[in-house]
């Protein structure tokens, strides 16, 4: 299952771009119908024990770009990421 994460590309845009990238990401992403914008991750920093890091958007009121979307998941990792250490 990590190998299948690790493997994904989808999520190269979303919680993996908010990271640095010697931070090993495996994700899983997905987009709903009405603009909602999600990313699941088990991520790997450097010598220390994998952490689990989910973001998820939903639009209000206009629906949401894919870009502006993937912005606001990119932001909210790092907001996560440099609370858990992580040089941006």
């Amino acid at each position: 299952m990590a190998d299948w994460l690790k493997g994904n590309t989808t999520g190269d845009e979303r919680i993996k771009a908010g990271l640095p990238p010697d931070w090993v990401v495996g994700d899983k992403t997905g987009t709903g119908a009405e603009g909602e914008t999600n990313d699941v991750a088990v991520v790997w920093p450097p010598e220390r024990a994998p952490l689990v890091i989910a973001v998820y958007t939903s639009p209000r009121g206009e629906r949401a770009t894919e870009e502006g979307a993937a912005v606001a998941l990119v932001e909210a990792t790092r907001v996560v990421g440099g609370a858990l250490g992580a040089a941006a």
